[in-house]
């Protein structure tokens, strides 16, 4: 703002003007004009001082007193008044007094360019993007000094109407016209970023290349080879990126556009799984500080991302090397069991043991239970019952799920069974059957067990009662089983006739199980030599022993019978001989 009280007061201190003004005009009461002069002289030191508050008080006393219209200072009052309300940010009030200003006076260009800048910029302020247009358009039809200001400012506001080819068109315009403009960087960025926005990626960057090359100094040089950066990124050009990123690290070191810089490779590296190269780089830099801790999450980070992404082979690689690097790192556990899964996944099972071991030697966690279930699963596939056993005892008392339980409890029976050790494998059976939720075929699987101890044991009567239960519940094979079992007691009992009942059914029914019809025909034979037909029991017997070979214990069995047969046959037959 222009102050001819400036001039005035040049060879006094502005607070010693203010008291002079005020004191003089007190002096002078008798002179309205001069009274009037000296508060327009006092809102102007005010204005000078920053008492923006005082300084609008003081000229709205200035226009409002009839004696100051025919003073010298009337003139620029509103411009003055205009100002003090755009410094106290009350733009409403700036846009009415400009524009009164504007107005009423026409022979000074100068306040008349300044008013109409002021007055777009309290309207573009305010929101007010057309009026500020207008405005602007004003002050560049007088083609004063700061047109260049306006027509930047102007090209800006059409971006704020939604109106970005206009805003492009008068930004081209703008770096054609004036070239030197102080604005001229800002035009560029604007440009640019406008381009970005358009998904004119193309002119986006060739003009942040522009603004490079013409503007070197600009604060904007930086930010524009950035941008350039995130728009390759974006476009999953990564090697350009880099390459963009790179160089604001380089040229621009501990900027805010540096840090973004290198932030933003680091998703690159991480992306595409190069984490080491992207350490060695970081190493490098002065002013970003890269902790183990920082590496652990960062190569965590790598390994996960392909995870989520169902890159198998890749996230492999990636927990591989995590694990490698960090033993007992921030993320071992997780990286751990996933890897684990990864390889249980792919078929590799003996590749994920170790890894499910890791997990399940750490204090319980997330993890636990289903590295306990895999683990077992495991060494259970790999008949390695003593290491699979305290791992399903672990997983029966540890595990919150009823069906890893019920899992753990079933496979233990097995394991035991298995190792001959059936006295545990009757404990985990019973428990498997006392579990009202069991299903059938479990509960099968578990009776099986406990008839099949018994036998193993020779315990008959505990056998025969396990089996019976079976035969309420069993299908297909361990049915035909159980049905043999019934025929075989049956015949101990020297129910001969309905043990064959039962041999019959076994081989109308389960034709399909062999084995167990031809343990069936043993027991017919059986039961026709208890029948006191040894043509029978004999035909029976050599039958099995001839087209049942595949069975070789069966034939055995049928082989001893016969033996037995004609041995006793032998002592009161003398036709049947040996």
């Amino acid at each position: 703002m222009i102050s001819p009280a400036a001039n005035l007061f040049s060879h006094l201190s502005l607070e010693t003007a203010l008291n002079l003004a005020v004191k003089k005009s007190i002096a002078e009461r008798h002179d309205a004009k001069f009274t009037a002069r000296a508060t327009f002289w006092k809102a102007e030191t005010e204005y000078s001082l920053e008492n923006f508050n005082e300084a609008k008080l003081s000229f709205l006393q200035f226009v409002n007193d009839d004696n100051a219209k025919t003073t010298p200072e009337f003139k620029n009052a509103n411009y003055n008044l205009a100002y003090a309300y755009f410094k106290l940010k009350e733009y409403d009030n700036a846009i009415k007094y400009f524009g009164d200003f504007i107005t009423v006076v026409k022979d000074d260009k100068v306040r008349q360019t300044d008013a109409y800048l002021r007055l777009g910029d309290c309207n573009f302020i305010s929101a007010k993007y057309w009026p500020a247009m207008d405005a602007y358009n004003k002050a560049i039809d007088l083609k004063s000094v700061d047109a260049d200001y306006a027509a930047f400012q102007k090209g800006i506001s059409y971006g704020f109407v939604g109106k970005n080819d206009k805003k492009i068109d008068d930004l081209e315009k703008f770096v054609k016209t004036y070239p030197s403009s102080q604005y001229a960087d800002d035009a560029y960025y604007e440009l640019g970023n406008t381009y970005v926005n358009e998904n004119q990626t193309d002119k986006a960057i060739s003009t942040y290349d522009k603004l490079i090359q013409t503007n070197k100094a600009s604060s904007y040089v930086a930010k524009s080879i950035l941008k350039q950066g995130l728009i390759y990124y974006n476009g999953n050009k990564n090697e350009q990126a880099l390459t963009k990123f790179k160089k604001v690290v380089a040229e621009f070191p501990n900027s805010p556009e540096s840090l973004q810089a290198v932030a933003t490779a680091r998703l690159i590296y991480v992306d595409n799984g190069r984490v080491d190269e992207y350490a060695d780089w970081v190493k490098t830099l002065s002013f970003v500080e890269v902790s183990n801790a920082d590496l652990d999450n960062t190569t965590y980070e790598s390994a996960e991302k392909q995870y989520l992404m169902n890159n198998a082979k890749q996230a492999i690689a990636g927990f591989s090397n995590y694990v490698s690097k960090f033993p007992q790192g921030l993320h071992a556990l997780k990286a751990n069991f996933y890897l684990a899964q990864l390889y249980f996944a792919d078929g590799l099972e003996s590749n994920s043991v170790k890894h499910y071991e890791f997990v399940v030697d750490n204090p319980r966690s997330e993890f636990t239970e289903q590295a306990l279930a895999r683990l077992s699963q495991v060494l259970l596939k790999a008949k390695d019952y003593t290491k699979a056993i305290p791992v399903l005892k672990r997983l029966e008392t540890e595990a919150d799920f009823p069906q890893n339980v019920t899992f753990a409890q079933s496979n233990l029976m097995k394991a035991y069974y298995d190792k001959e050790d059936y006295t545990n494998a009757v404990v985990y059976a019973d428990k498997v059957l006392a579990n009202d939720k069991t299903e059938d075929r479990v509960k099968s699987d578990a009776q099986i067990i406990v008839a099949r101890s018994a036998i193993k044991t020779n315990n008959e009567p505990k056998a025969k009662e396990a089996y019976a239960k079976l035969l309420k519940i069993a299908k297909g094979e361990l049915a035909a089983e159980a049905l043999y079992y019934d025929a075989y007691f049956k015949n101990k009992e020297s129910k001969f006739e309905a043990s064959n009942t039962i041999v019959q059914k076994i081989a109308k029914d389960y034709s399909g199980y062999k084995y167990y019809g031809a343990k069936g025909l043993v027991i017919m034979a059986k039961n026709f030599y208890g029948l006191k037909d040894s043509f029978q029991a004999t035909y029976i017997l050599e039958s099995v022993i001839k087209n049942f070979t595949d069975f070789p214990d069966v034939v055995e069995e049928a082989k001893n019978e016969l033996e037995k047969i004609k041995t006793e046959e032998a002592k009161t037959n003398s036709s049947i001989t040996n």
